[in-house]
Order: structure tokens, then C-alpha cells, then sequence
């Protein structure tokens, strides 16, 4: 290809190699309708595709979030309810979601198979420019919000999924943190308002509005496309092109104003806290202070590495000056990029209000203080070292690195700038290494936030009634709208609710059905890729070998048995493994320590693994687990400094071993907050297994209890608690080990000595951990809304069957009658490979109504095999998997290993899921009747939502204890 050439309406202005990406970029213009294009050229069989809109919001309504959510329910060419969950259900899609940011709404869909890819880019094209919910309301309805009244003289309330999952978001302190600061920044941008939507605004949000929004923004010219990996590209030129060039070129009004600096008074918000909560000590501060704009790259870097260096740490020199003074309890910092004029962000947790002029009198002294004299050059380094392998290394979890090359475009291209520039960073890199030298970073603090023009302060205050405040204000506002309206306008809205129950539960027609895209089991390769695991020995010790292209990075990972431990040793356990590298050692500092990682390790951590063995499922293997990565030329700087972590770490620190439980038991109840559901799972799981326990004891609500009883204990006997932590080093022993290793090459002799440096105390005699009581319980968050679990152990070994089942029940039932009508979030029916079972809600406006609904879901699948359909379509998107890491693959290589599973599981869990049948299913759904009637419940929420549950609860307790 060539520039000026065109493909089926694109014209090719720029072609670019981008070595950071191994890829070549193209870029290229829709004659006809204006639409903007990159294609980065590249060796990936995951291919990508994304359309991005120049989103620009004008208020709190969130009328972008709720585009987003309603165009994809049902489009001219693919009229059902909602295509977008026809294609979960049909698709080997390796991601399909969107997203709202605070100046774009973006639609990306991955897939390895080429004509899945296709279909899903066809939906997604007709979703965008020609949705149902330009004709119809009941979408807008549905996902942004509308009334519910039943009868003339009921009660009128209020519902939506985005307004339930806004409820939800701003049940978190740092969303409101984050809403008031970015509104005291930008008073005069789109940044300043929440694109997300307010719930107390998301309600003034008209359909006019919402439609003048699409017309306005959803066009061609204000597009942006991104397509990455290997693929036919003439022919998804060609499927692009088949819809743009119904469209004429326009110039879109979508700018972004650039915001002029301001410094405005410190902006004092207040944040709900539970009714019983101890308000003492609750005020949360934050700071901002804007840095550049999308051209300046390196002063992204530069505030990413001088958030390590001030706050990084306990002992960092900003977080450790307003600790020692006791004027707060944790203090982190990071930047806000992403869009046009980024920031960086200091954030204060726990403070009081007349300790507020001392805390930002610190934070002045200390930034002065290292601007005059002098960042540590070491510790600059070594942060920019960290830095720089994580950028090389592209480990971005389960999201496909296409996608995260197309979020990454947007940060430039959006705004009118080189998309390429987006993956340049080796020149970064080296500027601000030579920068180091220069005194770049002291004038950043000189210049951005000491004597920087453009900067704002909120202050967060908790308040126990604001909760009960807002429910109130809210049930007036509705009683005074109902109030007035005639007997006509009554009659309105309860045929407009009834109208849109009717179609909700309306079944789409079949030859609506028929339209959707959809694979067949031929187009299904008959075989996955398998994982290679290799069992070599080093020093008398079992290594797990997985070999890959890892880019010329080791990933080690040291298991070590704690199969000994009693329940209360393996909370202990879970915690010290969360401080191992916080704490200084021996022979550095812990400053010094965090350098010496930076430098010679790309990541660190300790984690607990926790398995079911597979040859007996009343037993569980535990291990605690010293996680490596390391580039090659420097893995014999790696054993040396384990051993200085592993075996010389010093817990003697009373003042740091005191805020670091605080701040973890801090970050758990807000973990509570925002992911119940995943926490309610674990607790209900813990009654049927002595993985479930294990799991729950270690990380869900009896951890939380840990932590609270510790931070109380701690006050009058803190030497004890430092001892035990100490004393947990002896669990890192080669009696215990067995290692795991990533990587492209082998080296034994290595592995011997990081062997070594181990200690050589033996294990003692597995012990068990007993399961829990089976309860019903509730747990008390400040929120409006809930999570809500039933779980179960089903009998006899995981069949792949019941993955179909699980994708049947969430994508159909679950989600129309807790999503759809009931306004939650989200819902699931999960089996794991240890049978457990589990059926859940998020963000849920009525967890009770959830835990009754539940009941239908057997009846569902029996339904759906009785009807005559095909289940083909639920077997294919059961197969449908995340891109992972070659890094993860090790990691669940070494898992089926830990836990005898053989790796010949993973291929007849996919020959079960391809060979089921409807009598499997039907089989299955009574398991799910029995599921749904459990007795082992957990609900996580609001003070409201959980008193609507108390029938189906025999304990209520609060989160905060």
C-alpha cells in the first residue's frame, strides 16, 4: 500500500513504522463522509476494531453513558432488544463491551476468527448510526431512567441501569473526591462534569435531549476508527465503507476548549458514611495540579515517577512527613491523563478538619524542600528503570493489547494530533533520563506545583445522615411530581411503565433473531491452544517449566506450602504477604529497598494461592507465593535481593507496621463498597469447602474482622503482632517450594541459586481448614444500592455442560429479569471447576426482588431446550475466551499442576462444552432450582436495601466495625 492509494473509499494520507509496536501504522480518510481511520499493521491474530466519537459533555445527565448503553439495544439492520448481548451469546469474541470517557464514547469488539470479526464489526457499525432508540424510547428508558408506578394511589419511584450503576459509583468516596476536583479544575471544559452521569441529575435528562446528542455527535466526520492485528484488510475496508458512504463529509462541532488556569477557594463536598460509623478522622483531601496538555508526553512519565517518589510508600518523603506528624492515615498521588489537559492528583485519607491548614502547610514544605534541594538521583532512576520495563513489557492482563493501542491513539488523535506518536516512547525515555542530571523533575515541582497558576483543593466531609438526607429528598421530589400531575398524566406513566414491561419481556420474533451474525460449529477449531508445562528439577526441588516468546523476560514465581496453617496462621499468612517489600530489610532502608527492586527486578509481589485438590475435594492446597519478573541479562541480580527480602525483612517499625495495617484494612472495606458481590460470594462459598474457607478467611469479610481485631490489638501490644510477622519468614523454605518458570529460555544453574539463598525448615502436617457455617447474612455499606448471592457445592466433578448452562442462564433470564427489568448493573450464574456455584447481582436498586427472580432460572433453560431452539450459538460463545498473557498461561499452567489437575482437563472441559446436549442442560437446571433456593445467602448494601431483605436474612451486621 501506498499513500494516496484508495480502498474502497479510503485514502491513505500516512504511513509510519512504529518500531515500539514491531508494527507499521496507516493512516487513511473516508472521502465520502470524513471518517478518520488507523490501521496498525502488525502480527497479531487477535484482531481489533474500535469506533470512537468525540463525545463533549454539557452537564451531569450522562447522556453519553446512556447512548452508549441504548444504541447497542437494537439497530435497524439487527432489530432485537439488544444485540450486543445476542452476540455474547453467539460470538468467540475475545472482548465486546464500550466505554464512556470524559470526552469520548468508544466501541471496540476483538476477535481471533476472522468472520466473527466481521459480524461483530457489522452489529457494532449499524449499532452506532442507525440504534432503534432514535424511534423508539423505551431504550433510553430502560438503560438511563424512567418512572415505575403500578396503580393510581401506588408510590412513584424511580429506575434504570445507569442510574443504579452511578448509584453505585458514587457510593465510593473517590468518585465524589474525583467529580469535585475535576469541576473545581476544568469550571469551564467538559472536564468539569461528570460524562458518567450524576444520579441526582441523570434524571433531567429528556429523550429530545438524548437525540439531538446522537445527531449531533454520532456522525462520520466526528469518527475516529482503529483497527490492529492481522487481517483481510481490503475486505474490512470494504464492510466499513458499506455503511459510511451513506454519509456526506461535515464539519463536526465537537472542540474541546482548552481551560484557562485557575486557582479557586478549596471546594468542601460532603460524602455519606454509615449512620453507626465513627465520623472521627473521616475527612478525605485532595489536590490537583494541571501539568500539560496531550503534546507534552513526558511530563506524563514525569508525573507518574514523581508519584513513586513522593508517595510511593509509607516511607516516601510526602506521605512519610504527614504520617510521622499523625495528620493522617494514607496519602497516595498519581496522574489523571487520558485527555486533553492532564493533572496530578494528591490524595489525603483521614484526616480531621483542624488539622487541614497543617496538612497542605506539609505538603508545601515538603515539595519545596525537594525542589530546592534535590530529588535523590538514585531513586529517580530507578523509578524511571520500572517505569520503562512495564511500558517494553505490554503485559496488560486479560484486555488485548489491541485494544489498549487504540485507547492509547485516542490520547492524541482525539484532540488533533500524530495517533503514532501515542507509541513512540524510546526518546521519552532517554530525555528524561538525561533530564535526571538537569534538574527536570525539581523544576516540575518548582514550576507545576509550587508556583503552578492551574491547581485546586477539595475537602471531603463524612456525613451520617447524608445517605437518609438524599433517600429523603428523593421520595419528596417524586411524591411532589406525582403531586402534580392530572388523572391523565397518571394514567400516562403507568401505561408507559406497562408498556415497557411488555417489552422487556416480549420475545424477539424469529426472523428478528435470524438477522443477528452468527458462527456455526463448523467455523469452531476442533482444538484450543494447549498450555505447555514442562516438570524438570532443580536442587531437589519440582519446576514448573512453561516456555514462551516472553520477549527476553524471565516470570518466577516460588510456591511455598502452607498447607500446616491453621485458619487464624493463614490470615496472618494473608496479610504478611501483603507487606513483604513495604518494609525496609537488613540492609537497606525501605526507600533503598524500592530502588533496588526498580532497578534490578521489572515486578514484585507476595500472593496466596489457594486450590482444591483435584484427586480429593474435601482437601485444600495452599501456598504462599514470591512472584518475579526479571529481564535476562539481569536474572542473577534477582537471588541475591530475594534473599535480602524473603529471609532478612524487618517488621521492628512499630509506627510503619501500625499505618500499613490501617491502610489495608482501609482499602478492604472499600473493596467491600464497590465489588460486594465478589466478597458475598466468597462468604456464602466458604460454607461447602475448605478451599471456600480458606479463600473467605484470607481474603473476604473474616479478613476485614482480621484486620479490625489486629488494629485494636495492636495499640496495646504491638511487639507481639511485629513478632508473628517476623516470624513468618520461615515459611519461605526450599522444604516447601516448588518453583514456576516463563520464559523463552532455561537456566538451571540460575534457578539453583536463587534455591539457595532459602531457608531449610520442613513443613509440618497438612491441616484442614473447616468450612464455615452455612448462613443468611447481611452486611451494611454506605450505599443506595446492593449485592446479592445465593450459593451451593453441587455433587460430583465440573462438567463443561455447565458452562453452557451458566452462559444460557446469565445472557438470557438473569439478564432480563435483573438487569433489564430490575435496573441492576449486572448478573451472573458462575460454576467453578470445584462445583461450587453461585448466582449474583451488582449494583442492585432491589437485592430481595433479585433473591426471589433467582427462582425462575432452572425454569428458564428448560424452557429454551423445550422450545425447539438451537443451544449451537450458547456452545460457541461458551468457548468464547479473553486474550491472556504468555505470563498467565504459565501462571494457570502451574495452577492445574499445584492442584493435580492433569492439563488433558482443559481439552475434555472443551469437548464436554461441544458435545452438549438438551438433555445435559435440562439435567443441569434442576441443579440450578436447587441453587436458587439455597440457603447460603449473602446480600452487601445499603442500610434500605438490606432491611427489604430482612425476612430472607438471619444476621445483619456493618461493614465498619
Amino acid at each position: 500500500m501506498q499513500i494516496n492509494d484508495v480502498i474502497s473509499g479510503f485514502r491513505i494520507k500516512e504511513i509510519k513504522e512504529v518500531p515500539e509496536t514491531k508494527g507499521i501504522l496507516y493512516r487513511m480518510d473516508h472521502e465520502k463522509s470524513g471518517a478518520d481511520l488507523v490501521y496498525l499493521d502488525r502480527k497479531d491474530s487477535n484482531k481489533t476494531f474500535a469506533i470512537a466519537f468525540r463525545t463533549i459533555p454539557r452537564d451531569d445527565t450522562g447522556v453519553f453513558h446512556i447512548l452508549e448503553h441504548s444504541v447497542l439495544c437494537g439497530s435497524e439492520k439487527y432489530p432485537t432488544k439488544e444485540p450486543f448481548v445476542d452476540l455474547i451469546k453467539s460470538s468467540l469474541n475475545t472482548f465486546l463491551n464500550a466505554f464512556t470517557f470524559p470526552d469520548k464514547t468508544m466501541y471496540p469488539v476483538c476477535s481471533k476468527n476472522e468472520k466473527d470479526f466481521l459480524n461483530l464489526m457489522d452489529v457494532y457499525l449499524d449499532a452506532v448510526f442507525h440504534p432503534l432508540s432514535l424511534k423508539d424510547p423505551h431504550a433510553f428508558r430502560q438503560e438511563g431512567w424512567h418512572y415505575e408506578l403500578d396503580s393510581p394511589d401506588g408510590e412513584l419511584t424511580m429506575n434504570g441501569v445507569v442510574y443504579n450503576e452511578m448509584k453505585g459509583d458514587y457510593a465510593s468516596p473517590d468518585t465524589v473526591l474525583a467529580a469535585a476536583l475535576n469541576g473545581a479544575l476544568f469550571p469551564d471544559t467538559c472536564y468539569g462534569f461528570e460524562s458518567g452521569g450524576h444520579p441526582e441529575h441523570i434524571p433531567e435528562l429528556t429523550y429530545e435531549d438524548y437525540l439531538a446528542s446522537h445527531a449531533r455527535y454520532y456522525h462520520p466526520s466526528n469518527a475516529r476508527i482503529f483497527l490492529d492485528g492481522t487481517m483481510d484488510l481490503p475486505m474490512v475496508l470494504a464492510r466499513i465503507d458499506s455503511v459510511l458512504k451513506d454519509y456526506d463529509r461535515t464539519e463536526p462541532d465537537s472542540d474541546i476548549a482548552m481551560q484557562k488556569p485557575v486557582a479557586p477557594e478549596d471546594t468542601a463536598v460532603p460524602y455519606e458514611i454509615g449512620a453507626e460509623e465513627d465520623s472521627e478522622n473521616k475527612v478525605i483531601l485532595a489536590e490537583g495540579w494541571v501539568y500539560g496538555d496531550y503534546t507534552q508526553r513526558e511530563r506524563g512519565l514525569a508525573a507518574a515517577i514523581l508519584s513513586e517518589i513522593l508517595c510511593g510508600s509509607n516511607e516516601a518523603p510526602l506521605t512519610a512527613a504527614l504520617l510521622s506528624k499523625g495528620l493522617c492515615e494514607d496519602a497516595t498521588m498519581g496522574p489523571n491523563d487520558g485527555i486533553q489537559q492532564s493533572y496530578l492528583s494528591l490524595t489525603v485519607r483521614n484526616t480531621s478538619e483542624e488539622k487541614i491548614p497543617e496538612v497542605w502547610q506539609t505538603v508545601e514544605e515538603v515539595l519545596r524542600g525537594l525542589a530546592e534541594n534535590g530529588i535523590d538521583r538514585k531513586h529517580l532512576h530507578s523509578q524511571l528503570n520500572h517505569l520503562e520495563f512495564v511500558t517494553r513489557e505490554k503485559d496488560f492482563g486479560r484486555m488485548p493489547k489491541g485494544l489498549v493501542y487504540g485507547i492509547g491513539a485516542m490520547e492524541t488523535w482525539l484532540y488533533g494530533g500524530d495517533p503514532a506518536e501515542a507509541f513512540r516512547f524510546e526518546d521519552l525515555f532517554r530525555d528524561l533520563e538525561k533530564g535526571i542530571d538537569e534538574g527536570y523533575f525539581e523544576r516540575f515541582l518548582q514550576e507545576i506545583l509550587l508556583d503552578g497558576g492551574h491547581r485546586a483543593r477539595v475537602i471531603l466531609l463524612p456525613s451520617k445522615t447524608l445517605g437518609e438526607e438524599k433517600r429523603a429528598k428523593e421520595k419528596a421530589r417524586l411524591a411532589e411530581v406525582k403531586a402534580g400531575w392530572s388523572e391523565d398524566e397518571i394514567r400516562n406513566v403507568i401505561r408507559e411503565f406497562e408498556t415497557l414491561r411488555e417489552k422487556q419481556n416480549r420475545e424477539d420474533p424469529p426472523e428478528a433473531r435470524a438477522k443477528i451474525p452468527q458462527l456455526a460449529l463448523s467455523d469452531i477449531p476442533e482444538s484450543d491452544v494447549d498450555l505447555n508445562l514442562e516438570i524438570r528439577s532443580e536442587s531437589g526441588r519440582d519446576v514448573m517449566y512453561h516456555a514462551g516468546d516472553t520477549n527476553g523476560i524471565d516470570y518466577l514465581e516460588l510456591y511455598f506450602s502452607v498447607d500446616d496453617l491453621t485458619a487464624e496462621e493463614l490470615q496472618d499468612v494473608s496479610y504478611f504477604a501483603s507487606i513483604v517489600g513495604q518494609v525496609p530489610t537488613e540492609n537497606y532502608s525501605l526507600l533503598d529497598l524500592e530502588s533496588e527492586i526498580d532497578s534490578r527486578l521489572g515486578r514484585f509481589g507476595i500472593k496466596l494461592s489457594l486450590f482444591s485438590d483435584s484427586k480429593d475435594p474435601e482437601r485444600s492446597k495452599k501456598y504462599i507465593a514470591a512472584c518475579v519478573s526479571v529481564l535476562d541479562s539481569k536474572r542473577y541480580e534477582a537471588g541475591p535481593l530475594l534473599d535480602e527480602i524473603l529471609n532478612r525483612s524487618r517488621f521492628d517499625d512499630k509506627e510503619l507496621m501500625f499505618n500499613l495495617l490501617r491502610q489495608a484494612r482501609i482499602g478492604l472495606e472499600q473493596g467491600i463498597t464497590m465489588s460486594g458481590d465478589r466478597f458475598a460470594v466468597m462468604r456464602t462459598q466458604a460454607a461447602f469447602s475448605a478451599r471456600g474457607a480458606a479463600n473467605e478467611y484470607a481474603n473476604g469479610i473474616e479478613m476485614l474482622r482480621w484486620m479490625q481485631r489486629e488494629e485494636k490489638a495492636f495499640e496495646t501490644d504491638p511487639d507481639a503482632f511485629c513478632a508473628r510477622m517476623s516470624a513468618l519468614q520461615r515459611l519461605f523454605s526450599k522444604e516447601r517450594l516448588t518453583i514456576g518458570l516463563t520464559s523463552d529460555s532455561y537456566d538451571g544453574e540460575w534457578l539453583a541459586s536463587v534455591v539457595s539463598v532459602l531457608g531449610t525448615e520442613p513443613a509440618g502436617e497438612h491441616r484442614e481448614i473447616a468450612p464455615l457455617k452455612k448462613k443468611r447474612e447481611g452486611f451494611v455499606i454506605a450505599a443506595d444500592i446492593g449485592f446479592a448471592v445465593r450459593s451451593l457445592m453441587l455433587p460430583g466433578r465440573h462438567n463443561g455442560s455447565r458452562n453452557v448452562a451458566a452462559n444460557i442462564a446469565t445472557y438470557g433470564y438473569l439478564w432480563n429479569a435483573i438487569r433489564v427489568q430490575g435496573g441492576a448493573y449486572g448478573t451472573s450464574l458462575r460454576f467453578s471447576t470445584d462445583s461450587d456455584a453461585s448466582v449474583t447481582s451488582f449494583r442492585d436498586p432491589d437485592p430481595a426482588a433479585s433473591l426471589q427472580a433467582y427462582a425462575g432460572t432452572g425454569q428458564s433453560i428448560r424452557d429454551l431446550c423445550e422450545s425447539g431452539e438451537s443451544i449451537d450459538s450458547y456452545i460457541i460463545s461458551t468457548l468464547a475466551e479473553p486474550v491472556v498473557t504468555v505470563r498467565a498461561e504459565g501462571v494457570a499452567a502451574a495452577t492445574y499442576y499445584l492442584s493435580g489437575t492433569d492439563l488433558s482437563e482443559r481439552a475434555k472441559r472443551r469437548a464436554e462444552v461441544l458435545a452438549t446436549t438438551k438433555e445435559d442442560l435440562i439435567r443441569i437446571s434442576y441443579d440450578i432450582d436447587r441453587l436458587a433456593a439455597s440457603d447460603s445467602i449473602c446480600v452487601v448494601g445499603g442500610r434500605a436495601v438490606i432491611d427489604a431483605c430482612a425476612d430472607l436474612l438471619d444476621s445483619i451486621e456493618q461493614i465498619q466495625a
